[in-house]
């Protein structure tokens, strides 16, 4: 029977031979060298190594204004590598309460387990993970198995999956507070080439629900088994040196219910398809398209940009897709006085239903400025502001249908939307050397929204927003004290209802104990008024404390506590925290 030990040295020695194939059409492998390399290697290394941490943190709390706070929160993180030579493996532990209970009616997510082993260019991923290949494909979906990601040299990169999307869940009739899922799994894969002017991808991914996964299948709610198979190619292209192109297509079989019938005539395309995923009459086709160009010449940049996607686009690779839209875009943007003031300018306007079967169309308009400061070393702004236009068309058709003439209801049927934000930042430095630093920052912004319909103004849809935030800090670096000082004020209109909210906010902090042990203390006030009557005050506090032992010890404590006074419901929060960590 082979050995561990030897059955171990021939893996590894495969793992450093497959590091060293550069994508020859025949490359001849000494293997004597090799193992002597192998033996070296051993021989120079140390033992396995093991770096990582651990985070512990429980939250005491105590409240009259949070109804059904947990008064008691543990949460318990590790992380951990293992290395050997080139062979690294890292691992993540998450516990908390949620991961040791359960509740039938309510379930709560459970911990997370997953491994990320790494040798060289090839990268593998165990247990919980996510993978992104394309905005039209598959982004950010967690899911449960393994992939693999190889990047070995040449500009090509390779990834790869096989997972399941979500687990199987019963249904049971009469409890509608869970929902009934089938077993879904998928597959896919991603090739790409980065060079030095060009890089291009493409990704295919077919995920399926498993329709044996469910005793009782819950069709009177209109859930059925899903098929879906998506392609995505993306390709970015600098054709010159001011030139640069982007464009990428993708594309979605989507399957509503894989026992549906097919249809009586079958396209040459569907049936080419049912090699790959379940096709039928429940099989829809959406498409979806984005392109950038760009031109660039000394220190100005021009861009325009173009995307459609098709209503009801999605796949079952991602949680949410915008879809029903056409998007056109132009920016610009501009470096004046040696790069002391940047400008940025850009416009776009948005259209849906793209196929014409809404009730109401609805289109946007925005426009956005944007303007940095880099006056001195001392002094720096940046100003913004930005338009929004809405405007929807509604298409009833009892109105269309009882109009005396082509011209009735034609402004009431209109709807507008107007918005507009302006912002203004400035920031001084006051002094700045060895001793002590100190800042003052003002912020300024402007909000506007109002609605109009048939020419009228709806006041009671309209709203400002006017806010001023003010800061003052200084810092010394021998005593390691700092101290900030701000206020806060809002004035705000709804309709014809005038708020304003006002109130300073205090911090210091200190460094202790040879500046291992940090502190800090916080205060703030604030009140609310409406039509001159005082409608709430709100008073908080902050503590935090963090100690360093030997480097790898963290201890932090912080306590916060707050009251409210209001006509609605006054109370009071308090909540302790204690965490510890350690880094190994």
């Amino acid at each position: 029977m082979v050995s561990v030990f030897h059955l171990l040295r021939v893996v590894v020695l495969l793992l450093i031979m497959a590091g060293s194939y550069q994508f020859a059409c025949a490359q001849n492998v000494d293997l004597e060298n090799a193992m002597q390399n192998f033996r070296k290697k051993i021989a120079s290394s140390k033992k396995f190594k093991i770096t990582g941490g651990v985070n512990a943190s429980s939250t005491f709390a105590s409240s009259t204004v949070g109804a059904g706070r947990d008064p008691f929160m543990y949460s318990i993180n590790g992380n951990a590598t293992l290395s050997w030579m080139t062979v690294s493996i890292p691992l993540n532990i998450n516990l908390t309460n949620a991961g040791f209970s359960y509740n039938y009616q309510y379930p709560k997510p459970p911990s997370r387990l997953s491994f990320h082993p790494k040798y060289k260019w090839v990268q593998a991923h165990i247990g919980d993970f996510s993978m992104n290949f394309s905005p039209y494909t598959m982004s950010g979906f967690q899911m449960g198995g393994a992939g693999v990601d190889l990047q070995p040299k040449g500009g090509y990169k390779f990834s790869a999956f096989y997972a399941r999307f979500q687990k199987a869940v019963a249904y049971t009739p009469g409890n509608g507070n869970t929902l009934a899922t089938y077993k879904r799994m998928g597959a896919g894969i991603k090739v790409s080439r980065d060079k030095q002017k060009m890089q291009s991808s493409l990704s295919v991914i077919s995920i399926k629900d498993i329709q044996n996964s469910l005793i009782i299948k819950p069709d009177s709610l209109q859930i059925y088994p899903k098929a879906n198979l998506a392609f995505s190619v993306a390709h970015k292209q600098k054709i010159t040196k001011q030139l640069q192109i982007d464009a990428e297509f993708g594309i979605s079989y989507l399957t509503n219910d894989v026992r549906a019938k097919k249809d009586s005539v079958q396209p040459k395309f569907k049936e080419i398809l049912g090699f790959v995923t379940p096709v039928n009459a429940s099989t829809n086709i959406y498409k979806a398209f984005k392109s950038n160009l760009t031109y660039s010449l000394g220190s100005s940049n021009v861009g325009i940009g173009y995307e459609r996607i098709d209503p009801g686009y999605q796949t079952l690779g991602a949680y949410y897709f915008t879809n029903d839209l056409e998007n056109i875009t132009i920016n610009f943007a501009q470096q004046l006085f040696k790069n002391k003031l940047n400008l940025n300018f850009n416009i776009g306007q948005q259209h849906d239903d793209l196929k014409k079967e809404k009730t109401g169309k609805s289109s946007r308009l925005v426009t956005a400025l944007n303007a940095s400061i880099n006056a001195s070393k001392k002094f720096t702004s940046s100003l913004s502001y930005s338009n929004f236009q809405s405007f929807t068309n509604v298409k009833p058709q009892f109105t269309i249908i009882n109009q005396l003439t082509p011209y009735s209801n034609l402004d009431t049927l209109d709807y507008h939307q107007l918005s507009q934000t302006a912002n203004a930042n400035f920031n001084f430095i006051l002094r700045a050397d060895k001793d002590k630093t100190k800042m003052l920052n003002i912020n300024l912004s402007f909000q506007d929204t109002y609605d109009e319909q048939g020419g009228i103004v709806s006041k009671g849809n309209s709203s400002q927003l006017y806010n001023l935030a003010s800061s003052y800090s200084s810092v010394k670096q021998a005593t390691g004290f700092n101290f900030s000082a701000g206020l806060n004020a809002t004035y705000n209109t709804i309709g014809i209802n005038n708020i304003i909210t006002a109130g300073p906010t205090l911090l210091c902090g200190k460094l202790l104990l040879h500046k291992q042990l940090r502190t800090s203390f916080a205060v703030a006030y604030n009140t609310s008024v409406q039509h001159k009557t005082k409608e709430q005050e709100v008073f908080s506090s902050r503590f935090t404390a963090g100690y360093t032992l030997y480097k790898k010890h963290q201890l932090n404590l912080s306590g916060v506590y707050m009251k409210s006074k209001s006509k609605g419901r006054p109370g009071s929060d308090f909540s302790v925290t204690v965490s510890y960590a350690y880094s190994f």
